[in-house]
């Protein structure tokens, strides 16, 4: 509300409401009728929503029903994409751009291995060298590819 004031927004004809838990099964069923009906925002007083908060159980609930969704770039497209993914970000590993040639496969192998989400940038012009690569290292876990976040075009 504060923010909203701030900046002078009327939203006296919208409904808010605090997100600040988002745990038992009445409140995720509670947003998800919300979040199928209306046209929703989440807005932050402290950081990112979605990145270390409950608003990224949001996008979990986004993702298992097939709801679009989006998150505001900032600084930069990291930070967006981790929200976008929708995985479980309480810890993570960014690695910047893999190796194009000696120590790939190593990384990849590390990447497919470790037990926390790990993002990574990739050159457009690798992507399909990259799922070919995963495909023959049997990797069958879950992937976000997020393109073009940070950028006007």
């Amino acid at each position: 509300m504060k923010l909203l004031q701030m900046y002078e927004i009327d939203f006296s004809d919208k409904q808010l409401s605090s997100l600040t838990s988002f745990t038992d099964q009445s409140k995720m069923n509670h947003y998800l009728n919300i979040l199928k009906e209306n046209d929703v925002g989440v807005v932050s007083e402290a950081g990112t929503p979605g990145l270390s908060d409950p608003g990224k159980n949001l996008v979990q609930l986004c993702n298992q029903h097939w709801l679009a969704y989006t998150a505001l770039p900032g600084a930069n497209a990291l930070v967006p994409a981790i929200v976008w993914a929708g995985f479980d970000t309480s810890s993570f590993v960014f690695i910047w751009f893999l190796p194009q040639k000696k120590g790939r496969q190593t990384a990849l192998k590390n990447a497919i291995q470790s037990e926390i989400p790990v993002f990574f940038y990739e050159s457009v012009h690798r992507v399909e060298k990259l799922f070919r690569e995963l495909e023959e290292l049997w990797f069958d876990g879950k992937i976000s590819m997020s393109r073009e976040i940070s950028k006007m075009f």
